[in-house]
């Protein structure tokens, strides 16, 4: 039986020495992160005005974050996910070409810029996620969705655009249940 504690495909005696080069190379300016952070292959995070991601949280290979917020702890973004600015380009000035616009990192931040991820979200592989959208505590976002409205705690949401589908547990109870488990794991750094 394969040993879950260590799903790393780097060597063990490399993987620490690996890992602090990966996520080096894929964090931007203005973001901090938590501890236990992880970086896949070719993920870029990158932030204007400010991004924080909490502990535990593993960014997949090839995975863009380019947005301002914050990403709770324990978050699991798959492959390839997309989280980006929703306005991140003028398109309103009338007589002038979008590319001499006015560009988000050549003005202040605004609330539409930022995305916030809670605690224990997983965003599936190919997942495109906007500015200005709140995914709640615990939900599951499926392979391929575009995320461009609000996901509420605990939900199982997917298609373009994202739609709740259904719950992730049972009822009410379950979900605070979790949430107080959640709260039980800050020894983890998260």
């Amino acid at each position: 039986m394969k040993d879950n504690k260590n799903r790393s495909r780097i060597p063990g005696p490399l993987q620490r020495a690996v890992r602090a080069v990966l996520n080096q190379l894929a964090l931007g300016r203005n973001v901090r992160v938590g501890q236990n952070f992880r970086a896949g292959y070719g993920s870029r995070i990158n932030s204007l005005h400010g991004l924080e991601l909490g502990s535990n949280v593993s960014v997949g290979p090839g995975s863009v974050i380019e947005v301002d917020g914050n990403i709770g702890d324990f978050v699991l973004i798959a492959r390839n996910v997309q989280i980006v600015g929703r306005q991140d380009h003028d398109i309103s000035s009338v007589g002038t070409p979008i590319v001499k616009g006015t560009w988000v990192g050549d003005r202040d931040a605004r609330m539409e810029d930022r995305v916030s991820i809670g605690r224990d979200v997983w965003i599936g592989a190919g997942v495109v996620v906007l500015g200005g959208v709140t995914i709640g505590e615990g939900s599951v976002i499926g392979a391929g969705s575009v995320v461009a409205k609000d996901i509420p705690p605990y939900s199982i949401a997917v298609g373009s655009p994202a739609l709740r589908i259904s719950g992730r547990f049972n009822n009410e109870a379950d979900c605070r249940k979790h949430s107080e488990g959640l709260d039980g794991l800050s020894h983890l750094g998260g």
